[in-house]
């Protein structure tokens, strides 16, 4: 194509990258998200949805709506994900007619035994399962050493401070979810239970606070073959960042060290892109393009927040295609990602 850059893929007329994860509002098949929703997973231009609290009423209701996003998408499987981790990150919960879950901490707690861990999280992965969901944004295998931390140790959203725990908890969680019929994602990359700020409202650097030890449930479920996915956080450290000072989740420091010191090939999933520590300091197109550059395979954008709109992803796509036309993405990258994206959709 004339005028290219060095590098550059043409993303073509049938530009359908199965990029963005959306957030939604509405509950039913005709609300006008929904149907938005639907016509983007048909042409191909979102990988799947996040389901949030606002959209579940009953196990009745979230099937309806998977059925109806399975449906647009036709021959490619949708992404249909939820954060279902327990405690207070459950957005399915006993009022809409679903199990409660306890949080990480008690679990760690209290079912010292894998396979009373496994047993627990079973039950609760095949009501997910029912009802259309094939990705659960867990496990949490953040280490808990900062038990003040306001994301992760206040939450009580992790298993523990010891490794082991973490790694005991985890690998039960990941099987249970696979026996259902369930993909996971261990998060968040490199370990997000020091830092003393919450990524969700600003900044959150952990250069003083983070320690190796907070890889270790990485490579061991890695090395266990228990990771279907990874997700990036929106922490700074020199180590991950790139310029050491940009988000691990924009990074290709990061997403190389997945690769290489992890040993993890499979598909990487940014954490919500409209969380602050991403919004208030990179534009939305720029960082998009950093992180898709950086290697990620999806990004989720969660609409969560009054002013985002389901039509964010039109303009995702829009500046990662103007992007890779300018060569701004390396034609590799995209091209490993397509190939990522396409097997996870296939597993979905």
């Amino acid at each position: 194509m004339a005028g290219l850059a060095v590098g550059a893929v043409s993303a073509g007329p049938d530009f359908a990258p199965r990029l963005v994860i959306s957030g939604f509002r509405g509950t039913d098949p005709g609300d006008p998200d929904v149907l938005e929703i639907c016509r983007y997973l048909a042409a191909g231009e979102i990988a799947g949805v996040i389901l949030l609290r606002r959209n579940i009423v009953s196990p009745e209701q979230v099937l309806k709506l998977s059925l109806a996003f399975r449906a647009a998408a036709a021959a490619h499987a949708p992404i249909i994900s939820i954060d279902q981790e327990g405690g207070s990150v459950s957005r399915l919960e006993g009022a809409s007619g679903f199990s409660r879950w306890m949080s990480a901490a008690e679990v760690g707690f209290l079912l010292q035994r894998e396979d009373d861990i496994y047993g627990y999280y079973l039950d609760r992965a095949r009501e997910l399962a029912a009802v259309g969901i094939t990705l659960n944004f867990g496990p949490v295998v953040d280490l808990n050493t900062n038990p003040l931390n306001p994301i992760i140790g206040m939450l009580d959203r992790s298993y523990g401070r010891d490794p082991e725990l973490v790694i005991r908890c985890a690998s039960a969680f990941v099987r249970a979810h696979r026996d259902a019929g369930l993909q996971t994602c261990l998060k968040h990359f490199p370990g997000h239970g020091s830092s003393t700020t919450d990524s969700h409202f600003g900044s959150a650097d952990v250069n003083a606070t983070w320690s190796e030890a907070e890889l270790d449930p990485f490579y061991a479920l890695v090395a266990a073959g228990l990771s279907d996915s990874i997700m990036t956080s929106h922490l700074t450290h020199q180590r991950f960042s790139d310029g050491g000072s940009l988000p691990v989740s924009l990074s290709r420091k990061a997403v190389a060290a997945i690769r290489t010191e992890i040993g993890f090939s499979g598909t990487v999933i940014s954490d919500d892109m409209q969380m602050r520590a991403i919004a208030d300091a990179f534009g939305e197109a720029n960082a998009a393009i950093a992180a898709v550059s950086a290697g990620t395979t999806f990004l989720i954008y969660a609409n969560f927040h009054d002013q985002d709109r389901v039509e964010t992803a039109a303009r995702i796509n829009a500046s990662v295609r103007d992007a890779l036309d300018r060569g701004q993405i390396p034609a590799e990258t995209w091209q490993s990602r397509l190939s990522l994206a396409r097997g996870f959709l296939r597993a979905a």
